[in-house]
């Protein structure tokens, strides 16, 4: 049975994520949604921007947990 099904790509795919059951997130990208959120304020504490093709710091993490 397939398991990644969702029709979203991109943000809102990470919105979708972030958003939906809570296993969905842990299985995949490896981490629950508090650890997500955790590396996401490491990531702006730290002073990364969007890259310059409007990828967000959420979906760049998600890529490369992913």
């Amino acid at each position: 049975i397939p398991s990644h099904t969702s029709a979203s790509t991109g943000q809102a795919w990470v919105l979708e994520l972030m958003t939906g059951h809570p296993d969905r997130i842990r299985h995949n990208l490896g981490v629950n949604l508090q650890v997500f959120e955790e590396l996401l304020e490491v990531i702006h504490t730290h002073g990364f921007q969007p890259s310059r093709n409007g990828v967000s710091i959420e979906e760049q993490l998600a890529i490369f947990l992913y």
